[in-house]
């Protein structure tokens, strides 16, 4: 790996890194950083502050309508949500595959179809999509009859599997093309059956782009949950903290999450808006990072392992001058949906 490279990447797993052992340690240097804090009062004990709590109140960002230091609820959640935007890109990225591999096979009569499907599903948003198919079991979770846990890894297992087709078809098209290539003809001829083209051609030609693609389906995760985020479906659900400062208002409730991933802390505030946009625009700000930090991993990657063989490709093509449409292996398996 050239020093470059490594400086290139280096500011952007530091600061992923940083968040992730932000989040581990905070419950350890502060084991009760979710205590509901009721009011403030001054050395007179006469009450001066009612949360929420203003930054100059509860340093460094303020506290959330609960009284609690919003900075050590954010730095608390950022391993949840790292953790689930690698998972959901984890499970698109390995069921895509194989979704992928029997779409290359399929004839032509099957393929069309699916095809059209694809295109049509990618114009829909995932985020209502998403809340409609989860929405059974957020009742089930409002119940009590499934713990937050458990409802955590069943919306990974939901937000990962609304995206596998579409993502599974993009790589068999993909795939479609690089088996029309005159190497992997000549090993038909030679009577290679399917599963010597897929551990020999297939498979190494998409683990070389898996690292670009995994980072990118990262971005997208995260992206889907701030928007599943701002319409109340937070990962590892809300639940109305009855037990909150002042009378109970069903208008106006006041929600808290187990987990504290940014999408639920975002869910939790969505109605402060107005009156404390700091608990939105936060959570936002810590995302937008994030993803910047994720798509500069994607990008710097993309040009050492995909982009370098452009001068190559472009060589063979001049030699070579045929009419014959050419397949650019470094645009190959890089999704841009």
């Amino acid at each position: 790996m050239s020093k470059t490279l490594v400086k290139r990447l280096a500011f952007p797993v530091l600061i992923i890194v940083g968040l992730l052992v932000a989040s581990f340690l905070i419950p350890v240097l502060y084991p009760d950083y979710e205590e509901i804090t009721q009011y403030l009062s001054d050395e007179n004990n006469k009450v001066i502050a009612a949360p929420p709590f203003t930054p100059e109140e509860m340093p460094l960002l303020g506290s959330d309508r609960l009284g609690r230091n919003f900075l050590l609820l954010l730095m608390a959640g950022a391993k949840f949500t790292i953790f689930a935007a690698l998972v959901i890109a984890a499970l698109r990225m390995i069921f895509g595959f194989g979704f992928a591999l029997l779409y290359t096979f399929l004839p032509g009569s099957f393929t069309r179809p699916l095809k059209g499907l694809g295109e049509s599903f990618q114009y829909l948003p995932l985020a209502i999509v998403v809340f409609g198919l989860l929405a059974p079991i957020e009742g089930a979770f409002q119940g009590g009859a499934l713990p937050s846990g458990h409802y955590f890894f069943i919306q990974l297992a939901g937000i990962a599997a609304i995206t596998i087709p579409s993502l599974g078809i993009y790589l068999g098209e993909e795939m479609k093309l690089f088996m029309k290539q005159e190497f992997v003809d000549v090993s038909k001829t030679m009577g290679a059956s399917r599963f010597h083209l897929i551990r020999k051609h297939l498979l190494p030609q998409f683990l070389r782009h898996s690292i670009v693609l995994f980072s990118e389906q990262v971005s997208q995760a995260l992206s889907l949950l701030i928007q599943l985020g701002i319409i109340l479906m937070a990962l590892g659900g809300m639940k109305v903290a009855e037990f909150a400062i002042g009378p109970f208002e069903p208008s106006n409730p006041v929600y808290f999450s187990e987990t504290n991933e940014w999408a639920a802390t975002i869910s939790m505030n969505i109605q402060q808006v107005f009156s404390t946009p700091i608990l939105v625009v936060v959570p936002l700000i810590l995302f937008s990072i994030l993803i910047l930090s994720i798509n500069s991993i994607s990008s710097t990657l993309k040009k050492a392992l995909i982009d370098s063989d452009l001068p190559v490709k472009q060589k063979v093509k001049e030699e070579k001058k045929s009419k014959e449409q050419v397949v650019r292996s470094e645009e190959l398996f890089t999704f841009k949906g």
